[in-house]
């Protein structure tokens, strides 16, 4: 695997850690009335984009490079 590769995969996995605390700080028992959790939620929400717009970002700048 390449670090490019590597690079990506990290990033995804990410994104799908930092929705999947979103979701559950928004459906959590727990989270009923809580500022605190709405608060967190929203910010791995923003997380979430800001880690895709950086994906973007990441494959528009290596894309011209050969790495194997």
């Amino acid at each position: 695997m390449s670090l490019k590769t590597l690079h990506q995969v990290i990033i995804f996995a990410g994104i799908t850690i930092s929705l999947i605390f979103a979701f559950w700080c928004f459906t959590s028992p727990d989270a009923a009335g809580s500022t605190g959790y709405f608060i967190a939620g929203i910010a791995s929400v923003f997380a979430a984009f800001a880690l895709v717009g950086y994906e973007f970002y990441f494959l528009k700048k290596t894309r011209r490079l050969i790495i194997h």
